[in-house]
């Protein structure tokens, strides 16, 4: 449990998360996000930041109404503010040409954005992990992404989206959720091979662990080294571009 607890905090130092900020968290009714639920409820009155909680049904599941109904009842326990509502997503899919993947990411993130400027958010917190980058790594290597695309996940995105476990595994998340008796629903979908990143967790990677059982640590150093690269790089364009302007305006 203290591992999770501290990589959180420190993630939040770091980020500069104070006393008197506002968190979204986005909470599915999962494992994952029920941990991050938890670690940041642990923290919030330490640290002294606002703790809200987002939940967004897909309309995708028969049980859809059920999870959203435990996410709601779960956030009324621990005394947090919720904001909870209802997406048709295959009919987003259908009216804008998308994948259904595409579509939730879409709808989700739209949903999120809006609860975060009602309530005046720092940061909206995602529960993606370090299981979660191997995967959205190797999605990206077959999409054809160059390196700026697999370096992944970032902590922080676009100065909003927070994903303060992102150095964290799903066992050590499984781990903490049964030390401290974590209530959360299981998504079927989750093992629908009909969306890739499942083929890519259920097929793919158990294929790669037979050539190297550290495959996912891998990805995460290599997502890592690229990002830092990326990083490095812009920094000295920016540099380069500084040193160069004589004058600047608005048609030059």
């Amino acid at each position: 449990m203290k591992s999770i607890v501290d990589n959180v905090r420190r993630v939040l130092q770091e980020v500069g998360v104070d006393a008197g900020d506002c968190l979204l968290v986005a909470v599915s009714g999962g494992i994952d996000s029920m941990v991050l639920l938890d670690v940041l409820d642990r923290l919030r009155a330490e640290v002294g930041f606002q703790l809200h909680v987002a939940h967004l049904d897909h309309a995708l599941r028969p049980e859809s109404p059920a999870d959203r109904d435990f996410v709601v009842d779960e956030a009324r326990r621990r005394a947090l503010p919720c904001a909870a509502d209802r997406r048709d997503v295959e009919a987003c899919a259908r009216d804008e040409g998308l994948s259904l993947e595409a579509a939730g990411r879409h709808l989700r993130y739209a949903f999120l954005d809006a609860a975060a400027h009602r309530v005046g958010a720092a940061y909206i917190a995602l529960g993606h992990h370090a299981d979660d980058q191997a995967e959205t790594v190797l999605m990206r290597l077959l999409r054809g992404s160059g390196a700026t695309g697999l370096g992944a996940m970032e902590v922080v995105r676009g100065g909003l989206y927070l994903r303060p476990l992102l150095g964290v595994w799903r066992a050590e998340i499984e781990a903490y959720a049964h030390e401290q008796d974590l209530a959360y629903r299981e998504d079927l979908s989750n093992r629908d091979r009909r969306f890739m990143r499942n083929r890519v967790r259920w097929e793919l990677l158990p294929m790669l662990r037979q050539y190297n059982a550290n495959i996912s640590a891998a990805l995460n150093r290599t997502a890592r080294l690229l990002k830092d690269e990326d990083h490095l790089l812009e920094k000295l364009a920016q540099e380069a571009l500084t040193a160069v302007i004589c004058e600047r305006c608005n048609d030059k």
